[in-house]
C-alpha cells in the first residue's frame, strides 16, 4: 500500500512538473521566435553573450553552496535546512565579489550598449538568484509550488516581452522582464516556505562555514566545468566567427536546450528521492532504470524528429533570418540524446549519492574536452564545428560519469524500452520523410510523426508482452 501510494504521488509530481514544463514551453514557444525575430540574429547573439558572461559570473556569487545545501536538504530535511541562513550569508558576500569581477568586464568592453547590458543586467540578476527559493522547493520536493511559481514567471516575463520588445532598441525590456519575473517569483517562493514553517534562522554559526564550503567548492567547480562545455562556445564563436554567426548559434542552443529541459523532467522529480534512498542500492538502482527508460523514450523520438524536421521547424520558428541554421540544428538534434544521458549520469544518480568528487570529474572531463574541441573544429568547420563541440562534450560527461557509477547501477541501461524507442523513431523518421514529400504543413507532419511513434512503441511493447506471456505457459 505505501508502494502505491508513494508511486501515485510520484505520479502526480511528474504530472505538475510536465504541466508546468508544457505550459512554459507553450509561453516560449511564442516569446522566444517573438524575440529572436525582433532582435534580429546580431542583437540576440550579443544578448545571449551577456547571458553567457553573467553565468560564469554566477559561480562566483554562488559558488556552489546553494547546491550543496539543496543536496543536504533533500537527504536530511529539517537538519539540512538550518545551514541556509549560513549559506545565505556566504552567498551575500561571494555575490560582493562577483559584482566587482563584473564591473572590471564590462569596463573592457568596447560597444557602449553592450557594457551597459552587462552592468545592468549582471548586477540585476545576481541579487534577484539571491531571491529564488526554487532549490529549497525541489529539495522538499514541493513541485506543485514550484511550478505554479515557474508559470506565473514564465508568464510575467512573456508579458514583458510581447508589451515592450519591439526592435533591437527595445533590448532592455528583456533583462528587465526577466528582473522583474525572477523577483516576484522569489518571494512569492519564500512565502510559501513560510506557510510550510520553514523561517530562516538569524543567528549565524561560523562553526558551520568550512562544513558548507568545503564540498561547495567541489559544486562550484563542477558548475564551472558545466559553464565552460556548454556556455564557452557563445564567447568562442563571437571570437572566431563574429557577431552575426554567434546569433545564428545562441538561437540554434537556445532552441535544442528548451527542448533538453522537456526531456529531464523526469530526472528533476526524481533526485531528492534518489537522495533519501541513496544508501539503499536496490531502490537506487530501481530509481535509475526508471530515469533512463522514461529518459530514453522521451530523448530519441525528439532527437530523431528535430533532425527530420529542421528545414521545416527552424523557418516556422526563428524565421527566414535563420535559414542557415537548418543544417547546424541537424547535428546539434543529438544533443538530446547526450545532455540527458550526462544529466542523469552525473547531474542526477552521482549528485543525488553526495559523490561531489565524481560529479566534478565527470564534468572537468567535459569542460576539458569542450574546449579543446570548440578551438579545434571552430575555425575549421565554422558553425557546424561548434555545434559538434557543443553534441560531443556532453558524451564525454554521460561517458565519464557513467564509469564512476557504482558497479551495481552500471546496468540500468539495459532496458527493452531502449531498444523500443530505438526501433519506434527509425519509423517514426521513414514516415516523416514520407509526408514530408506529400506536404510541408509543419502541424501536419510533426503530428504524423508523433502519432506513429506513440504507436509503434505501443505495438513493440504489447509484442514483447504477448511473447513473454507465451514463453511463461
Amino acid at each position: 500500500m505505501n508502494r502505491t501510494n508513494t508511486l501515485q504521488r510520484y505520479i502526480s509530481y511528474v504530472a505538475s512538473v510536465s504541466g508546468a514544463r508544457v505550459a512554459g514551453l507553450l509561453l516560449i514557444s511564442l516569446t522566444f521566435p517573438f524575440l529572436v525575430r525582433r532582435l534580429g540574429v546580431e542583437m540576440y547573439g550579443l544578448w545571449s553573450y551577456v547571458v553567457a558572461v553573467c553565468t560564469f559570473l554566477d559561480v562566483i556569487a554562488d559558488p556552489g553552496i546553494m547546491t550543496h545545501v539543496t543536496q543536504q536538504v533533500a537527504a536530511r530535511r529539517e537538519e539540512g535546512f538550518q545551514l541556509f541562513s549560513d549559506a545565505l550569508f556566504l552567498r551575500l558576500l561571494s555575490s560582493s565579489v562577483a559584482m566587482a569581477v563584473l564591473l572590471v568586464i564590462a569596463s573592457f568592453e568596447p560597444r557602449t550598449d553592450l557594457r551597459h547590458l552587462l552592468r545592468f543586467y549582471g548586477i540585476g540578476i545576481l541579487f534577484a538568484n539571491l531571491l529564488s527559493a526554487d532549490h529549497i522547493l525541489t529539495a522538499l520536493e514541493m513541485f506543485h509550488a514550484r511550478s505554479m511559481l515557474a508559470v506565473m514567471q514564465q508568464t510575467v516575463y512573456a508579458l514583458g516581452i510581447f508589451a515592450f520588445v519591439h526592435s533591437p532598441r527595445n533590448i532592455v525590456w528583456v533583462p528587465l522582464s526577466i528582473l522583474a519575473s525572477s523577483a516576484i517569483s522569489g518571494v512569492a517562493g519564500w512565502m510559501l516556505l513560510s506557510r510550510r514553517g520553514f523561517t530562516l534562522a538569524t543567528r549565524l554559526r561560523p562553526q558551520q562555514w568550512k562544513g558548507i564550503l568545503v564540498p561547495s567548492a567541489h559544486y562550484a567547480s563542477s558548475t564551472l566545468m558545466s559553464n565552460l562545455y556548454h556556455r564557452s562556445g557563445h564567447l568562442l564563436v563571437r571570437w572566431f566567427l563574429g557577431d552575426f554567426a554567434l546569433g545564428l548559434y545562441a538561437a540554434a542552443v537556445r532552441l535544442v536546450d528548451l527542448l533538453r529541459g522537456f526531456v529531464i523532467i523526469v530526472l528533476q522529480v526524481l533526485m531528492p528521492r534518489m537522495a533519501l534512498s541513496a544508501k539503499s542500492t536496490t531502490e537506487l538502482r530501481r530509481l535509475a532504470r526508471i530515469a533512463l527508460a522514461v529518459t530514453a523514450v522521451v530523448s530519441i523520438p525528439l532527437a530523431v524528429g528535430l533532425m527530420s524536421t529542421a528545414h521545416l521547424i527552424v523557418p516556422w520558428v526563428l524565421g527566414a533570418k535563420y535559414l542557415a541554421d537548418v543544417h547546424l540544428i541537424r547535428w546539434m538534434a543529438l544533443y538530446l540524446i547526450t545532455a540527458p544521458a550526462a544529466s542523469l549520469f552525473a547531474g542526477t544518480i552521482l549528485f543525488s549519492m553526495g559523490r561531489h568528487r565524481s560529479y566534478l570529474a565527470a564534468t572537468a572531463s567535459g569542460a576539458v574536452a569542450g574546449v579543446l574541441l570548440y578551438l579545434a573544429l571552430i575555425p575549421a568547420f565554422g558553425l557546424i564545428g561548434a555545434g559538434l563541440a557543443f553534441v560531443l562534450a556532453e558524451v564525454v560527461v554521460a561517458g565519464t560519469g557513467y564509469a564512476l557509477l557504482p558497479r551495481e547501477l552500471r546496468d540500468s541501461w539495459k532496458n527493452p524500452l531502449v531498444a523500443v524507442s530505438l526501433a519506434a523513431a527509425l519509423l517514426m523518421f521513414v514516415v516523416i520523410r514520407v509526408v514530408n514529400a506529400q506536404t510541408t504543413h509543419v502541424p501536419t507532419v510533426v503530428l504524423v510523426g508523433v502519432a506513429t511513434y506513440v504507436l509503434s512503441c505501443g505495438w513493440f511493447i504489447r509484442k514483447r508482452l504477448v511473447g513473454q506471456l507465451a514463453g511463461s505457459r
